[in-house]
This record gives C-alpha cells, sequence and structure tokens, in this order.
C-alpha cells in the first residue's frame, strides 16, 4: 500500500505497483461496506474474472490490489467490466510508462 500509486474510480480503487517476477498478481478486498457476503463474494468473483480475461491490457508485470467500493455491490457487469478495462488502460497510458 506504501509504496503503490493508487487510482480511484467509481467502483473501486487500485493500487498498483511494478514487480520483476515476470507475472502480474493480483488481490481483491470487499470490505462490509459493500454489501452482505453474498454480494462482496459476488464482488470479488466478478473482478479476479476480470483480471483473468483482460491478462493481455497488463504490458508488464504489476503488483494490483482492487478495493471494491459501496457502488460495485450493485452495479451490473458490463459497467464494471468497462470501468476496470478503462482504469488499467489509464494506469499503463499515465501512470507506469512515466
Amino acid at each position: 500500500y506504501r509504496e503503490g500509486s493508487r487510482f480511484r474510480g467509481r467502483h473501486f480503487s487500485l493500487v498498483f505497483r511494478r514487480n520483476t517476477l515476470g507475472y502480474s498478481r493480483l488481490a481483491v478486498v470487499a470490505s462490509r461496506k459493500v454489501g452482505p457476503a453474498v454480494v462482496r463474494n459476488r464482488v470479488k468473483r466478478r473482478l479476479r474474472e476480470l483480471f483473468r480475461r483482460n491478462k493481455g491490457l497488463l504490458r508488464e508485470p504489476i503488483d494490483l490490489i482492487v478495493i471494491a467500493r459501496p457502488e460495485a455491490g450493485g452495479a451490473p457487469w458490463p459497467e464494471v467490466q468497462e470501468a476496470y478495462i478503462s482504469s488499467v488502460a489509464t494506469i499503463f497510458r499515465k501512470r507506469i510508462s512515466s
């Protein structure tokens, strides 16, 4: 958390940092503010699936922490998917490449 950079979005916040492992890693955090256990687990599954499906967007290995916000609990899948893709693209376009 301390050494990473942050990107705040509507549905989640991203904390990211380059790593030297040769592959990217993901951690997902969903507090009780997101909703009951069923909703938190659904949000975490969705975010892990987005990471898995969109590994091609990660042009270099990073450690990525996704912190779900309460808005993510009721958001439809296409909205969360678009937010994730645009967030990762922004990270690599503006922050990591510099």
